[in-house]
């Protein structure tokens, strides 16, 4: 029963949350955004004071009296920083690289200080590890990673994170709970279910090797990061002549069409992650490939790039 008051009273919180703040880009932080309670410790602390409130009630002693205001009055004043070492921080959303269902997904957090500095800040996800941090104000700002983690494939979104800190004495808990406009493509987990079947226009086969002895010679190119160390010619390069790459007419028979219904009695994730794991050999082969699956094509290509466009169809399909 308590659990399902609980739960209630969290949406509607939730609720009330998505009018006030809704999703942004960028956020300053102001009295409409941060929150501050009594911690743990501010909890004991007040207990204390009210202890020594009718400790000096029931025997009239002025000095006791006199203790437990000086201490309320600090209370009152650790109010006022704490609120204020939130109080005009600029978020901004960053960027986050793609990475594959199963993998912690890294969203960048760009902090903006203002006028003053600011101490021990603590940013996260709701039930994540949280990420510590002091940013003066003469750096000009600060980036952070926030980790979230995956587990299936998509354009997913972290949901809100929570900025806290308890500076300077700990007995607040002052904090926020912003909603970035973060997004991270998540690609299928590459599983090689079945072996690699080419079906370009010639018919099926298994994966060639990136050069054949058919191949034709072509000439030299200035080498291109993230081609095969196989095709640089080491013997221009001994002589100083920088690194330069062999180039060959490729072959049909190395352009594969990455096929989905090559891949029958496997149901459609298993499909995603198997044809995910294809085009991961192909792509480090140096090989020509596209993708077929129901309502995209693409064609063959090779590179970096050609990569991107395909394993993007796959995490974003239906």
């Amino acid at each position: 029963m308590a659990g399902k008051i609980s739960a209630f009273f969290r949406s509607r919180f939730d609720i009330w949350l998505e009018k006030r703040s809704p999703p942004c880009s960028e956020v300053l932080l102001n009295q409409r955004g941060i929150f501050i309670i009594p911690s743990r410790a501010g909890g004991a602390y007040l207990l204390m004071l009210f202890g020594l409130l009718l400790l000096a009630i029931n025997y009239q002693n002025n000095l006791i009296f006199a203790l437990t205001f000086w201490l309320f009055s600090i209370f009152l004043v650790a109010i006022l920083h704490t609120f204020a070492n939130l109080s005009g921080i600029t978020l901004r959303a960053g960027a986050a690289e793609p990475v594959f269902a199963g993998q912690s997904a890294a969203f960048q957090l760009h902090l903006d200080p203002g006028q003053r500095d600011r101490h021990r800040l603590y940013l996260g996800f709701a039930d994540q590890t949280e990420v510590a941090c002091s940013v003066p104000s003469d750096v000009g700002g600060a980036s952070v990673l926030l980790t979230f983690p995956t587990t299936k494939r998509g354009a997913m979104r972290p949901g809100r994170m929570t900025i806290t800190t308890r500076y300077p004495l700990g007995v607040l808990r002052c904090w926020g709970t912003p909603k970035l406009d973060w997004h991270c493509l998540v690609y299928p987990k590459p599983r090689r279910l079945r072996p690699l079947v080419n079906s370009a226009a010639e018919g099926e086969g298994s994966i060639p090797n990136v050069e054949h002895d058919s191949d034709e010679f072509s000439g030299f190119q200035r080498y291109q990061p993230g081609q095969s160390p196989r095709r640089i010619f080491w013997k221009a390069y001994a002589k100083g002549q920088g690194l330069q790459s062999k180039q060959y007419e490729q072959s049909q028979a190395d352009e594969l069409i990455l096929d989905w219904d090559a891949l029958d009695g496997l149901d459609a994730e298993e499909r995603l992650s198997t044809l995910c794991a294809w085009a991961l050999d192909c792509n480090t082969s140096g090989l020509s490939f596209g993708l077929t699956i129901p309502g995209v094509r693409i064609t063959a290509a090779s590179g970096d790039d050609q990569l991107s466009r395909v394993l993007r169809a796959l995490a974003l399909y239906k």
